[in-house]
């Protein structure tokens, strides 16, 4: 039984087989997932929920200079969102 739980945990989004030609090789074997199926799958965690950003952040330290420790404290990502 906890044999089909752990496959259907594995098996989530659902895994798609495609083949490659390589100059030297051909036929070459891949496995790949959606990959929207896969973030929506991975936004639904609730384990990673505490560790996602999903706004951009501006931090300053005490003499007013922006501190830069994450991509979502970037500037990128600020004027982005302002934008958007």
């Amino acid at each position: 039984m906890w044999q089909n739980m752990m496959r259907d945990l594995i098996d989530q989004p659902p895994w798609y087989k495609g083949t490659v030609d390589y100059h030297l090789q051909r036929g070459c074997e891949f496995y790949y997932r959606d990959i929207q199926s896969t973030i929506a799958y991975l936004l639904r965690q609730r384990t990673f929920a505490e560790h996602m950003v999903l706004e951009p952040v501006q931090e300053f330290d005490d003499g007013g200079n922006q501190v830069y420790m994450d991509m979502h404290t970037g500037d990128w990502w600020w004027k982005t969102q302002v934008r958007v």
